[in-house]
């Protein structure tokens, strides 16, 4: 991975990161395009829901989260596998 496309990947975890804490445990797949490569990655969460009682509120959390790579693509269309990898590990 050259120097260039590692600090284009490492913005397109802080765009997504960012946009997956705007989601609030909602699934969703979305695309986040630099300079030279695009990332295709899918948000899944479960939300737990508490009903309170006489003396709490009701509220809600999210069980579980995980973030998945669908793959990271340079301008011809081909996906690098060791970007998308790298990006998954610094989102999950």
């Amino acid at each position: 991975m050259t120097t260039t496309t590692h600090t284009e990947l490492q913005q397109i975890a802080k765009q997504a990161a960012a946009y997956i804490a705007s989601l609030k445990g909602e699934c969703d797949t979305f695309q986040i395009d630099g300079a030279t490569i695009s990332a295709v990655i899918a948000y899944e969460a479960e939300i737990s829901e508490d009903e309170g009682d006489y003396w709490t509120a009701p509220s809600w959390g999210i069980e579980w989260e995980t973030v998945s790579v669908e793959g990271v693509y340079d301008e011809g269309g081909n996906n690098d596998t060791e970007a998308a990898e790298w990006l998954a590990k610094q989102l999950n």
